[in-house]
């Protein structure tokens, strides 16, 4: 794997060779990006655009940084000129507004904020922004009016309820915001900025706060997308140049789950829609036959973020779970199971629990709701030789079986899975060096279809425990592997003959000890022969896989694969 100074050195000499190259010009501005060197890398990103000046996304991205530097005017002559090229880029133009407002030009801002609303007129989030200027504005009777205007685009949307309740507090409409409020705490009675509206409510109605004067309070603004790192916004601009175009992957291996795919579909898009990132659904489908395809192939028609993978048979979990990272595109990848099990809800927790520095977050089912003699003990068992068996890893969860987990995208990407080794995925993680973390998670009890697990799978992931501690001990000294398996059985043996030969000695029994050192050697060959065959059979496995770079199940169809339509639409 390629240094990040090996890497400096390779643009350097590029540059020194050609320093007018728009390929190297770009990859260091996104290299030093990429190391938050923000004031280097622009001048980089200015330079590859000189080269080509009609990349209205390289100027957007020269615009966010001028913007995180506090370059104001470059940052507006820049999305001026992204503007030009783009005029109904919804991006640009509200990402424009956003900086209108930042430096307090409210009636630009608004201006600009309502071109957007014309490229999406539901947009809730962006009616929200406008009433949060107007409120700065202090005219509060057009803010409660955009607010409300969010609202009825969706009832359930919170920064909105919020801010309304705000403004009815500053026009001094006490009876309106005491409802608003009044609901809020019914709704959400744990909530910092609901409980805070009651504050000044009470401060109102006692006449205790001087809202007679001037009432003001910080509103929510639904999104500051200026405030991202500028290099999570750059498109791909060429083939040389492998960038994330989202943010998000939601993977999800899929079984005969005919009822559960609808409910589980309008879960996760609930929860998307609250987090303010693009992102993509990949299910899975591993040779289902309960018309499942059927169902999922309507989604995917109806919303173009889902992709379909259908294999041609099933191949098991672990192979729908390589196939889902392959095909991923986002920053970060979320793993669950489709029998609605795990609740899509959880996903924000992984997330923010990734934010404060974890490279891999893993779901604990606390509180799990399965069988607990066929699903229970086996997973309890195995997860404390799991942790045994890795103490030296520095990693130990409560829990690997559970499917609910958050990757960064150089994790999955560098970790090639067989078996039943999806489970083992924090095990490569933390040999990879990374950062592991669990969180308990909400478990459901299982509604609609069958288990796929049972009590069989316990020797398969037993097997390929010992394969994992192979690999990651001993791939590369397998003498010692065999050595001590070697050792040991020939020590039993030689204490099985010495105990023979003793009780043939002294104890006067009968037996045939010829016979039995023979059948006892005959057994530990045989034993040997079989454990070698395995492991040198996974070795040649993984040689001829990954040696000709050969997937080892069969994708018959991928339904709505976006990534080489943008990157097309992008080269044209």
């Amino acid at each position: 794997m390629e240094t990040g100074k090996n890497r400096l050195k390779k643009l350097n000499r590029k540059l020194k060779k050609n320093p007018d190259s728009y390929e190297a010009n770009l990859q260091m501005g996104v290299f030093l990006s990429q190391k938050d060197s923000i004031c280097e890398a622009v001048q980089y990103f200015e330079k590859a655009c000189e080269v080509k000046n009609n990349q209205a996304d390289i100027l957007f991205i020269i615009a966010t940084s001028h913007m995180t530097l506090g370059n104001y005017s470059k940052c507006e002559e820049y999305f001026k000129r992204a503007l030009r090229i783009e005029p109904d880029n919804f991006k640009f133009v509200y990402n424009y507004g956003l900086f209108l407002q930042e430096t307090k030009c409210f009636k630009d801002a608004v201006n600009m904020f309502n071109n957007a609303l014309k490229i999406k007129p539901d947009n809730y989030e962006l009616l929200n922004d406008i009433g949060v200027i107007y409120y700065k504005e202090q005219d509060y009777a057009e803010a409660i009016r955009s607010f409300r205007k969010a609202l009825n685009n969706n009832n359930d949307y919170l920064v909105a309820q919020i801010n309304i309740a705000y403004a009815y507090l500053a026009a001094k409409d006490i009876l309106n915001a005491q409802s608003i409020i009044e609901r809020l705490e019914f709704m959400h009675p744990s909530d910092l900025e609901v409980r805070e509206l009651r504050i000044q409510l009470n401060a109102k109605l006692n006449k205790v706060n001087a809202m007679d004067g001037n009432f003001q309070t910080e509103l929510n603004f639904s999104e500051k997308s200026i405030q991202i790192n500028p290099i999570k916004i750059i498109k791909k601009f060429s083939e040389n140049v492998n960038f994330e175009d989202i943010g998000l992957s939601i993977v999800i291996p899929i079984k005969n789950e005919k009822e559960n795919i609808p409910l589980l579909y309008k879960e996760i898009t609930d929860v998307l829609d609250k987090l303010k990132e693009e992102a993509e659904i990949i299910f899975i489908d591993d040779g289902s036959t309960d018309g499942s395809e059927g169902i999922l192939s309507e989604i995917a028609k109806q919303d173009d973020k889902v992709k379909i993978i259908k294999f041609r048979r099933n191949y098991g979990q672990t192979a729908a779970m390589n196939a889902g990272f392959k095909y991923s595109r986002g920053s970060v990848v979320i793993t669950l199971d489709g029998d609605l099990q795990n609740d899509p809800a959880d996903i924000p927790r992984l997330l923010e629990k990734m934010a404060e520095g974890y490279d891999l977050v893993s779901g604990w089912r606390k509180d799990r709701q399965d069988k607990f003699i066929t699903r229970k003990i086996p997973s309890m068992a195995a997860n404390r030789i799991i942790n045994k068996l890795i103490e030296g890893t520095g990693v130990q969860l409560h829990d690997f079986g559970c499917t609910l987990k958050a990757y960064k995208r150089g994790i999955v990407k560098n970790i090639q899975l067989y078996g039943e080794m999806h489970r083992f995925i924090p095990v490569f993680a933390a040999w990879l060096g990374v950062k592991v973390a669990e969180i308990p998670v909400n478990h459901r009890p299982r509604k609609y279809g069958e288990p796929k697990y049972n009590l069989s799978r316990v020797s398969r992931v037993i097997f390929d425990l010992i394969v994992v501690r192979f690999f990651s001990d001993y791939m590369t000294r397998p003498i010692q592997f065999f050595g001590k398996i070697a050792k040991k059985l020939v020590g039993a043996g030689m204490a099985v003959i010495l105990l023979l030969f003793c009780l043939n000695i002294f104890a006067d029994i009968p037996v045939s000890v010829d016979t039995l050192i023979l059948l006892f050697a005959m057994l530990l060959f045989a034993g040997l022969q079989i454990l070698f065959a395995g492991l040198l059979g996974e070795i040649m496995m993984r040689s001829y896989f990954e040696g000709q770079k050969k997937d080892y199940y069969v994708v018959e169809k991928i339904i709505n694969d976006g990534v080489c339509k943008k990157c097309a639409e992008l080269q044209a």
